[in-house]
């Protein structure tokens, strides 16, 4: 292995796998971090990164980059032997519950980022604060990844019936109805007001061309969160998590969750399946199974 089979293979899941730019960046940073340790040797690599890896699926993901660079380098008749071939794993079962956003912080976050509409001086400040405020409602309004949202096209997005078309994980295609009404609205007059070109993204870079950056909305909420006093930081996935554990305390059938948020496989979204501390709350005290007891 050398860095321009990584080059080449980088180049290779670009052009014929159409995998996303955020997946093409972990693999190159996998890759680079396998070339940079000097092994040629890959148990030895993957036991270094049993002992350095402290979560399971950082660990499993790594692998994976690893795997399938070799199966690619197998398939071109670069190498002679994949060394995949020799090795089995197990890897140890983690099972951390998704985190969520406390009703009470969302509340506190919707109410800051509203102000900051009002408050606005400059025509600048003014489509910012409704930038934000937008991205934050259709984030907990249809649990879209933030791969997903800042990669929405105007084109894509179908305001009489209420609707975008969302290209997900694998290059799978759904739509989701937008069926808040505040969020709809808030979509129809940020698009009449900031995209007058029809042919571009929703939300755009400084550039004015290119989508804008996961980055710029994880700094957008880690700087919210400061400004309100929140009591953690809080990512863009924390409103997928929020979306599917609500739906699921209002009791939506887990199998229309799966189909909106795009999973492949229903044990996927089984992760959201715990029983939250407010329907927990609410299941002890309405249907606490003493009080079929006839007590005094």
């Amino acid at each position: 292995m050398n860095y321009s089979d990584i080059r080449d293979y980088l180049d290779y899941c670009y052009a014929y796998k159409r995998l996303s730019q955020h997946t093409i960046r972990a693999y190159q940073n996998d890759l680079y971090q396998y070339y940079r340790h000097h092994t040629d040797d890959l148990k030895d690599y993957i036991d270094y990164l049993r002992e350095n890896v402290e979560k399971t699926n950082t660990l499993k993901r790594k692998i994976a980059s690893l795997k399938a660079f070799y199966t690619y380098l197998e398939e071109e008749g670069r190498i002679t032997q994949n060394p995949f071939h020799r090795l089995r794993f197990k890897f140890r079962t983690e099972k951390n519950l998704p985190k969520i956003i406390p009703l009470n912080e969302l509340e506190l976050l919707y109410a800051h980022l509203r102000q900051k509409v009002t408050e606005a001086k400059t025509a600048y400040a003014t489509e910012k604060a409704q930038r934000n405020y937008l991205i934050v409602s259709l984030l907990l309004s249809t649990g879209l990844r933030i791969s997903e949202l800042c990669h929405i096209r105007l084109g894509e997005i179908d305001l009489p019936n209420r609707s975008v078309t969302i290209m997900g994980k694998g290059r799978k295609e759904r739509t989701i109805y937008l069926g808040d009404d505040r969020t709809f609205h808030l979509l129809e007059e940020f698009i009449t007001c900031y995209s007058p070109n029809k042919n571009t993204y929703l939300f755009l870079g400084k550039d004015k061309i290119s989508p804008l950056s996961e980055q710029s909305v994880r700094l957008m909420l880690k700087n919210a969160q400061q400004q309100t006093s929140l009591s953690k930081t809080i990512t863009p996935h924390m409103f997928r998590h929020s979306f599917a554990t609500m739906l699921l305390d209002n009791n939506v059938d887990i199998r229309y969750i799966q189909q909106i948020l795009g999973h492949s496989s229903i044990a996927v979204t089984q992760i959201y399946t715990h029983v939250s501390q407010n329907k927990q709350q609410e299941i002890l005290t309405n249907h606490n199974p003493i009080k079929l007891l006839l007590l005094d």
